[in-house]
């Protein structure tokens, strides 16, 4: 596929454009898997995130075509490119019948050619990487991390395991391909820089009924927060963090966290100013401050002052919105001036208003983040799980939210792998053989003798 680019994207969305995958040659594991991937519909999604299908061509008005491929390269991942841009401009995409049918060797050989072009990409266009495959390591759970570095690492050792796994055969050989092409930086930035954010509420340590599962001890969170301080982790400045996402070729150091507060309620004031040197980031209703929290029994919110001298200790004063409502579910113009006013209340009432916003119940979609974007943030952190590379969008960053009655192991394995609960520790050899075996290519023949 290859279409000039010398005209402007038309901003008509009456005319669909048609992605296009791969399908296994004959029936077996690799169709299978490719069918299975195919049925996940890579059009408007509500958050921002990689494709997981393998898009391998794209079709539909060569005008639309011609312009959204200005400045990219020609290669295997142009068409993955491509549909992004359109997508973001308001096209309707759909999923067509596959461009490609390959065996596996093909299939490998295919994604290791997505790989190598995706750092083109990537250069070209740094911005596109939040939705591309190159910018999804991060995405995938503690165990495939394990096997595709462990299969990067050492490909013999992994041998007998990819040829029972398509889907991780392929994703093995997309990374090969990008390290092939990528420089020590680039590798470093996409495969190993991240950090973990955890979120908070109340730190009362009351525990009273019904707010079990918001409010966390003021003593074991100072403990927890110096451990980490202890085993070498160091807090994340909010400038370097939106300064790693805003630069295509930023990297962070090892073991980097955040430590954030939503609701800014009264009782987490003097826990926070003793921790200082986590550089707290605490998110304020701004309609409700010095106030009572509606949202929960009428709990006593911070005021001004309080939060003035909290942010001299140190921490960082944010936006939890205007009102502690679903943004996902306001119309557009209240939506927006929400969030405006919630700012500039912000810079009112602080000497150093910081613009980060994190959104009230984590809810957002591709609408809610364009205001967000619109009002003036710089980030913006919901409350899906996991940990934050350069690939995940700055307006959809992720965070870990511990509870009290969980165990010091617990709260270590969230740190680090960025998953709520460790595996049972007994059973996790047999659990990961489990997980990558799922697609066994049938029954053994007997050796005949």
């Amino acid at each position: 596929m290859r279409v000039p680019d010398d005209e402007p994207l038309p901003q008509a969305k009456d005319e669909s454009v048609t992605v296009h995958g791969m399908a296994g040659c004959e029936p077996g594991m690799l169709a299978d898997w490719l069918n299975r991937t195919d049925q996940r519909l890579p059009g408007p999604r509500a958050t921002v995130g990689a494709s997981p299908q393998v898009i391998v061509d794209i079709s539909g008005p060569a005008d639309v075509l011609r312009a959204a491929r200005r400045g990219l390269p020609d290669g295997a991942a142009t068409a993955e490119a491509l549909a992004v841009r359109l997508q973001r401009a308001g096209r309707v995409v759909a999923v067509g019948p596959p461009g490609r049918r390959v065996t596996p060797r093909e299939w490998t050989a295919a994604c290791f050619a997505r790989g190598r072009n995706s750092i083109a990409v990537a250069r070209a266009d740094p911005s596109l990487c939040t939705e591309l495959q190159v910018g999804s390591w991060w995405e995938a759970d503690w165990k495939w991390r394990m096997a595709r570095r462990a299969a990067l690492v050492n490909p013999p050792l992994a041998r007998p395991i990819l040829r029972r796994h398509a889907g991780l055969a392929g994703d093995v050989a997309f990374w090969q391909g990008v390290r092939s092409a990528a420089s020590r930086r680039e590798w470093r930035r996409f495969t190993t820089s991240s950090y973990v954010v955890l979120c908070y509420h109340r730190l009362a340590g009351e525990m009273r009924p019904g707010q079990e599962r918001m409010d966390y001890s003021p003593r074991r969170l100072r403990r927890r927060i110096g451990l980490l301080r202890i085993l070498g982790w160091r807090p994340l400045e909010p400038a370097d963090l939106v300064d790693f996402h805003s630069r295509s070729d930023a990297v962070l150091p090892r073991r980097r966290f955040v430590l954030s507060v939503d609701d800014a309620f009264a009782d987490a004031v003097q826990p926070l100013s003793r921790l200082g040197w986590a550089r707290p980031q605490v998110f304020a209703v701004t309609g409700s401050t010095g106030g009572t929290a509606s949202w929960l029994a009428g709990e006593p919110v911070a005021d001004w002052p309080e939060l003035v001298a909290l942010a001299r200790s140190g921490a960082v004063v944010g936006s939890h919105a205007g009102e502690h409502v679903s943004l996902v579910g306001l119309q557009d113009d209240r939506l927006l001036t929400d969030l405006v006013d919630s700012l500039g209340i912000l810079r009112e009432h602080l000497p150093v208003p910081v613009p980060m916003l994190a959104y009230p119940h984590g809810r957002h979609d591709r609408r809610v983040r364009a205001a967000a974007v619109a009002a003036g943030y710089l980030a913006a952190y919901t409350t899906r799980h996991g940990r934050n590379g350069a690939g995940t969008d700055v307006f959809c960053l992720r965070r870990m939210q511990p509870k009290q009655d969980e165990s010091l192991t617990t709260f270590l394995w969230q740190v680090v792998a960025g998953e709520k609960r460790p595996p049972p520790f007994r059973k996790w050899g047999a659990g990961l053989v489990k997980h990558f075996m799922v697609l066994d290519p049938g029954p053994r023949r007997r050796r005949a003798r």
